[in-house]
């Protein structure tokens, strides 16, 4: 039986790589990577570091403009689904490497989706209309949380196909906890524990939008100054590009995007973390890491009830008082209910291994 596994980021391929070696061992498992955020970390340094086999297939898709990046997504891994006849096609997320469900679901593939029923519930994100096509458009559902769960029923997708399986990066954490912990980078970078700030902001609408960028470190200006402590930020070359005409404080450090032992280690020594991005307040749930995320809405509302993190949207006051609060709080949250067991690799394939055998009898 022939398994396709279809992404395309960095988050992506981290919380897949504890899945992909089950993968490889229990069928016959063809790796595809859209590419669609290329740097020189995404290539062959970066599947080596998570013990990762190259993928089958490279597909360079181009980043230049929507459409076309749209366009070649379906168009590239169509002709790969057609050449390689897969029995099952398995996508995590919402990037737009998902809607490689597109022409899955028109050639009668079967599709599994990790990370289904995620609702921000706001249309301006991009990663909100690809979740609800993908979820819409998949055999079957596997969200990490009852919450999700939840979306997904009251959008009248029926529970017989949807199974809870807990986020993926708790197992990821756990396995190479070793290696987070032998990296040198706190040494290489003299940091002490609790002793800087964390910032993460990829996001277009943030990154590529010159107001909201002041917006950011106006407010990463005011931290620097209240707090006198080192400000981490590690950044893409394509919004470093923007920062010509932007105050920046000398505690601000801009450095060049970090593998992710190293980043990971950043993230379970900081003092808080500032970020725009859906995953890393999973991750400091874990850490016990206090987190604020700089955005007006978001898919894992887990996070906020669980206490770990704050909704600041993007005022530059806002953020500033979101970190006090956060940073006043003592860190005592507990995670698992909102990641589930540690688990999620082994149940994933065996749902899988359930669906195409089910599958073979129908046939």
């Amino acid at each position: 039986m022939k398994v396709m596994s279809i992404f395309g980021t960095r988050p992506e391929i981290i919380r897949l790589s504890r899945i992909f070696p089950l993968l490889d061992k229990h069928f016959k498992h063809v790796m595809v990577n859209t590419n669609q955020n290329y740097t020189k970390e995404l290539n062959s340094n970066f599947f080596s570091e998570l013990e990762l086999r190259i993928p089958d297939y490279n597909l360079k898709i181009s980043t230049g403009k929507f459409g076309t990046e749209i366009a070649e997504i379906i168009s590239k891994s169509e002709k790969i689904i057609l050449k390689e006849k897969p029995d099952l096609i398995l996508i995590l997320g919402d990037t737009n490497s998902g809607l490689s469900a597109i022409p899955a679901s028109h050639h009668n593939i079967p599709i599994v989706h990790l990370e289904a029923g995620m609702r921000a519930y706001d249309v301006r994100m991009p990663e909100e209309k690809n979740r609800v096509l993908i979820d819409h458009l998949s055999t079957v559902l596997l969200p990490y949380t009852n919450y999700s769960r939840e979306n997904l029923i009251r959008e009248n997708i029926h529970p017989s196909k949807i199974n809870v399986v807990g986020n993926p990066i708790v197992e990821v954490i756990d396995y190479f906890s070793e290696k987070i912990e032998q990296s040198k980078i706190l040494k290489k970078m003299k940091l002490k524990n609790n002793d800087f700030f964390l910032v993460t902001a990829h996001r277009s609408e943030n990154v590529d939008n010159l107001e909201n960028l002041k917006i950011i470190f106006s407010a990463l200006n005011k931290i620097s100054q209240k707090y006198k402590k080192r400000i981490i930020y590690p950044m893409h070359p394509r919004t470093s590009s923007k920062l010509k005409n932007i105050s920046i404080s000398k505690n601000i450090e801009i450095i060049k995007p970090l593998g992710f032992f190293d980043f990971t280690k950043l993230e379970k020594n900081a003092l808080c973390l500032i970020t725009d991005s859906g995953t890393v307040p999973e991750e400091t749930l874990y850490f016990k890491k206090p987190c604020v995320t700089i955005r007006e809405s978001t898919e894992r509302p887990e996070t906020i009830e669980s206490g770990s993190n704050i909704l600041s949207g993007l005022n530059s006051d806002d953020i500033f008082e979101s970190v006090k609060q956060m940073t006043s709080i003592v860190p005592d949250w507990s995670w698992n209910l909102s990641l589930g067991d540690g688990k999620t690799a082994s149940k994933v394939v065996n749902i899988i291994r359930g669906k195409l055998e089910r599958r073979v009898i129908e046939m």
